[in-house]
């Protein structure tokens, strides 16, 4: 039921919710308070004395030496969480010709990498001087193990080895013999990166040669966790610090224009780090060779510009940052107007592969992709109002949807080989892609009845509706409770096609609850799965961007507690500063143990943000409905949780709203901008009376249903719901 009010204006601040600090959800923030940043930890290897003068900056100059046969001297220093930008040092003596190798790593368990070989043939009991198929990734000082098939391990200690003869030699003499095929391992392996410099255009290691004392400065590298300094040639140097001259977009505190913060510090864990993961994918004007600002998909890698990506970005980005996020989004949406195809496809990546050119090439990766960059312009309108570029990119627009729309069959169901997101190919008619070209439609239809043509709205409502029948009547599996994969695997659960399914209401009547219990036959401790047997070429099985469709899903139908659960499973993990794999950033994506499973795996990646949204548009429950909020909607879900306090910055200016909710009393503050309005729901109970800013909200607005919805316009509201 729906009871209409009046604002009444504020004349002193919206009190904070009960039990919050509000002023605490600065502790949460990642970006590091200078552009100088510094490792908090430093561990030395071979002959490496006060290597915690590298922590500090203070203290006797840190000293690498190493000798021929020795270990090669080397500092590990880890940064606590992401950083990005260009390493230096500071040295102040050397002694020799050292060479000196920096590599960078997000994860520690890939900043070395052991040898994996065979000994190509038979070598007898006491050799010192063994052969190798592959002298790749050997280092002086490692342990080397032989282990023959069904036989005894034999290790030993590398004291040197031939990458032109192929031999390693070893103390003490082998201790037995070692026939043809003997499989070789080596511990801790020798420095590597784990950048993907062929996509990327950056990072790899740095080498130094340095003949005087003074600064010296390395590469940019995109993101990282660890460093590994060492001095991979005798000789001896002394330095007084390593740092990095962070070079993502650095925000504190007083650059946030949007913030977060509830009773649960896992949940506000995971809003911060969404932000952190964005910012550390930003590229600034004039980075790497190229004058725009863009969103890359990932801080080490690709980093590049992705349409799927853009989905998660754009609102996580402009509901953290505000007016200082927009340049981003339209220099990236720009890049994907200027490679547009003829026959109106955007590509997946505008700027893909930049080996040889640090503007990169445009990647059309998937039909699906191409309708995710259309999707990308309208979010950007709807978070920020910008008539003038989105009437600007309208033709662009319908071009797009023409090229989408000549996947649809006779059936009003989309037929395409394609791939999406996890790199697979699906064939027949596939209900994801149908109801993905239903989303484009209908985010068309609001875009041209707000910005353009009324009367063409009306023909993609229209469409819009024969794809939804035509999803609901073919491809929903009774049996299964749940919608197939597609019309080829009718049986096959999948996660995304079902999350979306309840999101934007395709699931038949009365069976939300078997479609929720079907998508949980596919999680696990770390996430949910995509689907049986379902897995990324690369091995993955477990996407964030997919999980991220379920927890939406879930909230949509009233699964609060569902959609916590899931947030917690696939997100916690990575928010904990004891996981090995902690960045303070999002991850690309988790294997079936809840790791990662190749050095190239990206662990500050966009599309893995979409916690930070949904507690800003679930959780607390503020939502645009109309261009740059002018309308929006405030519709809390709380579950479980005790209190939650935001801000979200406007067109117009900032919405705050804040809500308790604790022994049968719900309260709810919002404070709106002027010449906006929109609708406020709170949760209801049999017999509950709900008050506002004082005064009875009428008979109107007692309900024995879940909710009560008030239309009102910008002002001040204290919304109470407690019980008769």
């Amino acid at each position: 039921m729906l009871a209409v009010l009046t604002p009444v204006l504020a004349t002193t601040p919206v009190q904070a919710a009960q039990g919050l600090n509000t002023a605490a959800w600065k502790s949460y923030v990642l970006g590091p308070s200078t552009s100088d940043v510094h490792a908090v930890r430093a561990k030395g290897r071979g002959d490496v004395k006060h290597p915690q003068t590298l922590v500090s900056s203070h203290g006797p100059a840190t000293t690498l030496t190493t000798v021929a046969g020795g270990t090669p001297a080397s500092a590990l220093l880890d940064f606590g969480k992401e950083v990005g930008g260009t390493p230096y040092l500071d040295l102040t003596r050397i002694s020799g010709a050292p060479t000196l190798t920096l590599v960078t790593a997000e994860a520690r368990q890939y900043i070395r990498t052991p040898a994996a070989t065979t000994v190509p043939s038979a070598v007898p009991a006491g050799t010192t001087q063994i052969p190798l198929a592959s002298t790749a990734n050997l280092e002086t000082g490692n342990t080397i193990t032989f282990t023959p098939t069904g036989g005894t391990p034999v290790t030993s200690t590398i004291t040197g080895f031939d990458t032109t003869a192929r031999t390693v030699t070893v103390k003490p003499a082998l201790t037995a013999n070692l026939p043809a095929g003997t499989a070789v391992t080596t511990s801790p392996g020798a420095p590597s990166s784990d950048e993907s410099r062929g996509l990327a255009g950056v990072g790899g290691p740095d080498t130094f040669q340095p003949t005087a004392p003074g600064r010296l400065t390395g590469g940019f590298h995109g993101g990282f966790r660890f460093a590994l300094l060492t001095l991979s040639t005798p000789g001896s140097v002394s330095l007084t610090s390593l740092g990095v001259d962070f070079q993502a977009f650095r925000a504190t505190p007083a650059d946030y224009r949007g913030w977060f913060l509830s009773s649960d510090d896992q949940l506000n864990r995971m809003w911060y780090s969404g932000a952190y993961t964005l910012q550390m994918d930003l590229k600034a004007p004039g980075l790497n060779g190229l004058p725009d600002a863009r969103i890359y998909d990932g801080a080490k890698r690709d980093r590049s510009i992705w349409t799927g990506d853009l989905l998660v970005q754009i609102p996580t980005l402009l509901t953290s940052l505000g007016d200082a996020g927009a340049p981003y989004v339209k220099s990236s949406l720009d890049t994907l107007l200027a490679t547009q195809r003829a026959d109106g496809a955007f590509p997946g990546s505008p700027d893909f592969a930049k080996r040889t050119n640090p503007a990169g090439s445009p990647l059309f990766y998937s039909d699906n992709y191409s309708g995710y960059g259309l999707r990308a312009f309208v979010d950007y309108y709807r978070y920020t109002g910008d008539k003038a570029y989105i009437t600007a990119a309208l033709p662009a627009l319908r071009k797009e949807l023409a090229y989408n729309d000549s996947f649809l069959n006779a059936d009003h169901l989309v037929v395409s080989n394609d791939r999406d997101y996890w790199q697979a190919t699906q064939t027949g008619e596939v209900t994801k892609y149908s109801i993905d070209y239903y989303l484009v439609l209908r985010e068309m239809s609001w875009l041209e009845r707000t910005a353009g043509s009324p009367a063409l709205a009306d023909g993609n409502d229209a469409k819009a509706d024969a794809i939804k029948t035509a999803v609901m009547s073919k491809l929903w599996n009774p049996t299964l409770g749940a919608y197939g994969q597609s019309s080829a695997k009718p049986d096959v659960v999948v996660e995304d096609a079902n999350a979306l399914a309840l999101q934007y209401g395709f699931v038949p009547a009365g069976q939300e609850a078997r479609v929720l219990a079907a998508l949980k036959t596919l999680w696990t401790p770390y996430g949910a799965i995509m689907g049986p047997g379902l897995q990324d070429p690369t091995g993955h099985t477990i996407e964030p961007f997919g999980n991220g469709m379920e927890t939406a899903g879930r909230f949509a139908t009233g699964d609060t507690a569902g959609a916590l659960d899931l947030l917690r499973r696939t997100w916690g993990p990575m928010v904990d500063k004891q996981n090995p794999l902690y960045t303070g950033a999002f991850w690309e994506f988790k294997n079936s143990t809840g790791g990662v499973n190749r050095a190239t795996a990206s662990l500050a990646h966009g599309w893995a943000a979409s916690p930070s949204v949904q507690l800003t548009e679930q959780l607390l429950g503020v939502k645009p409905v109309g261009a740059g909020y002018q309308t929006w909607s405030i519709a809390p879900n709380p579950g479980t949780v005790r209190s939650a306090a935001g801000a979200v910055p406007t067109a117009y200016g900032t919405i705050r709203t804040q809500w308790t909710n604790d022994r049968g009393r719900f309260t709810l503050t919002v404070q709106a901008p002027a010449n906006t309005s929109g609708t406020i729901t709170v949760p209801v109970g049999r017999g509950s009376v709900v008050m506002i800013n004082g005064r009875d909200a009428g008979p109107g607005a007692k309900s024995a249903g879940s909710s009560v919805t008030l239309n009102v316009s910008g002002g001040t509201y204290e919304i109470t719901v407690s019980q008769h």
